[in-house]
Order: structure tokens, then sequence, then C-alpha cells
């Protein structure tokens, strides 16, 4: 076994990190489209509780992270708190069936899909969007497999780019609007729905995809060993830089559909044209940045896309590394290389990435896609659809172990967490075979810990990092 870089990075680091693993401006080309679907002009509306949602969920990691540091931080968080059961399984949840899989995988298919549209619209170069889905990775590999302060180095000069772009369109919107900027896109009639049950509807249905923006805010928590002070710069950097995000997606959503008009129409049009054309938010920043602004918004959107994948990549390894030190996987995967990164761990996590980027596409071609922008969508989409029961059910593991260790008000907000994580889940049911494939992967997972590793997982009692 080795061990991982110590002091490599800080509070600073955890911050870029975590704002890489959200990827603004992959979420705001990619899930836009996704959320207007379901709320319609109140996407804004749906973004801002979410946001204040999401915030309740991060403060149950807050906790959790200043408690119990650990490189596969939310195997070790619910082992501590819910016993090594739950450890264990929540292990196998994230790292195994989200993150390695359909988590890298999605990542990787949504690289090809963003990059073939951005060329397309900004330079005007048609691409099959399947030619790009190996990209990154390939690409990621470089600085991952260099170790943690290259990888944070690559995030931070990336993310920088997008973050820019995004407010200028922001400011350069606001202002052009200025004498006509309305809240109705914060009312629960811009969801163009009449009725309690069908408002809610919309409302819960554009939270669902809401939370994907947020998707990745985690992955500075697997860096934990490699902080400086981990018991401060990990938790004050995720909740620092995921209340920075909240509020650039509720003001990029904003714009976005003051840009588009307030008619059920004009967001109508929206959809449809990003699920199977340009997506129009690349003409949105042409019209205000010009065609430079555009193309710069395009490569944002692409290294963004990239920037993701390269910290889940990171932080999936080091999920892969921290359960393998611990004799609950492969020992190889606690190995690190003259770097001081877990490379095998990294490859592993690439291998399962391609499995699941051409499991989706399979399964998008079954379904009757065959051209290569369709195909590729709906391979997303059902990536999506799926690591989405993975990813929430995770989260619903730590909160309900945040509530032990928090105080009074503490639990109330980690429960509303909870609550609000339930919901999710359950409006991610948008077909019964996702939730077959959930139960049944779970189930596996629970039957391989008993068969393998149950005397083991007795006998545990509490899981340390042994640097921090």
């Amino acid at each position: 076994m080795g061990e991982l870089e110590r002091r490599a990075t800080g509070i600073k680091g955890a911050i870029l990190n975590s704002l890489a693993g959200q990827a603004p401006a992959y979420s705001i080309a990619g899930g836009a489209a996704f959320i207007m679907q379901f709320a319609g002009a109140a996407a804004p509306l749906a973004m801002l509780l979410t946001t204040l949602g999401v915030m309740s969920i991060v403060y149950s990691v807050f906790l959790l992270a200043r408690r119990y540091p650990h490189a596969a931080s939310f195997y070790a968080y619910a082992a501590n708190t819910l016993g090594p059961w739950a450890g264990f399984l929540n292990g196998v949840m994230y790292t195994v069936l989200y993150s390695a899989t359909l988590g890298l995988g999605s990542v990787a298919i949504a690289f090809g899909y963003l990059t073939a549209q951005g060329l397309q619209a900004a330079f005007g170069v048609s691409v099959n969007p399947i030619f790009l889905v190996p990209l990154p990775m390939i690409l990621a590999l470089i600085p991952a497999v260099l170790g943690i302060r290259p990888s944070i180095r690559t995030e931070a000069a990336l993310t920088s780019i997008e973050v820019a772009i995004l407010l200028s369109f922001v400011g350069l919107t606001l202002y052009q609007y200025r004498g006509a900027l309305s809240a109705f896109p914060f009312t629960p009639q811009a969801t163009f729905q009449t009725g309690l049950l069908g408002v809610l509807g919309a409302v819960a249905g554009g939270l669902l995809f809401s939370i994907t923006y947020f998707m990745g805010f985690e992955v500075s928590t697997q860096i934990a060993e490699e902080a400086s002070e981990p018991k401060r710069d990990v938790p004050w950097g995720t909740l620092a830089a995921t209340l920075a995000m909240g509020l650039l997606y509720v003001a990029v959503t904003y714009s976005i559909v003051v840009n588009m008009g307030y008619s059920a129409v004009a967001i109508n049009n929206y959809v449809q044209q990003a699920s199977s054309g340009v997506n129009p938010i690349y003409g949105l920043m042409g019209q205000y940045l010009g065609p430079l602004g555009e193309a710069l918004f395009a490569v944002a959107v692409m290294t963004s896309v990239f920037s993701c994948y390269l910290a889940t990549l990171n932080a999936t390894a080091r999920m892969f590394y921290g359960m393998a030190r611990d004799g609950l996987m492969s020992r190889g995967l606690a190995e690190t290389n003259r770097f001081k990164a877990p490379s095998k761990a990294i490859y592993l996590s690439t291998a399962l990435a391609a499995a699941a980027a051409a499991g989706a596409y399979i399964a998008s071609y079954l379904s009757g896609y065959v051209q290569p922008i369709d195909m590729t969508y709906n391979a997303m989409e059902y990536a999506y659809a799926l690591d989405a029961f993975y990813y929430i059910a995770s989260l619903v593991v730590l909160a309900i172990g945040a509530v032990k260790i928090a105080p009074f008000w503490g639990k109330i907000l980690s429960a509303a967490g909870a609550a609000l994580l339930a919901v999710a889940f359950y409006e991610s049911i948008s077909a019964p075979v996702y939730l077959y494939i959930f139960a049944a992967s779970i189930a596996a997972a629970l039957a391989t810990g008993y068969l393998k590793l149950g005397g083991r997982l007795s006998g545990m009692k509490e899981v340390v990092c042994p640097n921090c």
C-alpha cells in the first residue's frame, strides 16, 4: 500500500475542486432544457428552491467532513455514524454504481454531445459526437496520474474561464433588460400549470434536474487526506463552493428565461431546439459576447465537462483507494505511484466509465435512436436517469448519519435535507426499469458483502484516516 501526498492543497484547492466537480458551464448548457421541460418559465424558481434545499444537504456533509476526514469519505461518514455495513453499502453505491460507472460514463457522453454542439454552433464544424466521447477518458489520465496538484491547477485554469463568461452573460442580460425585468419566473404561474398538484409536479420535476447541477459538489471531500487542514479546508471549501454555484445558477437560469421570453411557446421552443439541434444557449452567448464570446463559451463548455470528469475521476479513485486500504476491496487499489496518486484505482475507474458509456449507447440504439446526435443525447439522458438513483440514495444515507451527530437545530436541517432527497428520489423514477436495476444492484452489493466481507465488517468499530 502507498500514501497520498500530504498537505498538497488547502481551502482554495478544495473550493476549486468542488467548483470543477459542479461544472457550471456544463450544467447550464446541458441541464437548462431539462429543467424548463418540467418547470417552464419557473426554472429560476426551481433552481432557487433547489439551492436552498441543497444547502441543507451540504450542511450534513459539512458536519461529517469536519469530524471524519477520509479519502473514501462517503464510506467513512456512513460507517462511523450508521455502522460498517452502512458504510460498505454507501461506499459501493457511491463509488462503483454511481461515480466510477454511470457518473464518469455520463460525463464522457456529455462531453461528446456538448462539444459537438459547440463546434457546430461556434465554428460551423460538424463532428460525430460518438468519436469525442473517449477524449476526456484519455486526456484526464495525464493530470490524474501526476497527482492532485496538477489536477487542481488544471481545474482552476479552466473553471475560472467558464465562471467569468457566465458572469458576463448575466451582467449584460440584466443591463439589456434593466427596464423590463420581472419576478414572474419566481412565481408558480410561470410553470404554466393549473391546480396545486400540477404546479407542484412541475416544480418537483424541475427540482429533480436542478439537483443534477450540484452533482459533484462533494468531490472535495475525497481529497481530505491531501489537504493541509482537512477538518477546516474540506468542509468550508465545499460549503463556499456550493453556495457560490447556487447563486450563479439562479442568476444564469433567470437570464436565459429573460432572453427567451416568459411564454410557454418560447420555453418549449428552447427545449425542442436544445434536444434536437444546436443548443440555443450558444446563440444567446453570441448575442451578447459576439462571435468570439460564443466561441469562447463553446470552448468553456468543453473544458467544463473535462474539468468535471477530471475532478470526478480523482474522487472516484480515492474512494477506491480508501476502501481498499481498509480491506474492503482489492489491496492493489490502495497502491500509489511515485507521484503519490492511486494510479491503479484511476485506471479501473476509467475502464468502468468506458463500459458504462458503451452500455448507455447500446440502450439508446435499442430504443430506436440511430442518428449520432440523437443517440448521444438519449444515451446521456439514460445514464443521468439511472445515476441519479445512486447519487441521491447515497446522500440520503449521509444525511441520516449527520442527524446522529448534529446539534438540535442541525438535526432538523439534516432531516430536511434527507426529506428533500427522498422526494427527489421518488420523482426520479421516470421508468420502473430504473428502479428494478437499482434494487437488484443494491441486493447484489449486500450479498457480495455478506459472502466476502461478513467477518471483517462485523469486526469493524471505527473508520479512521491514518494521516489526518
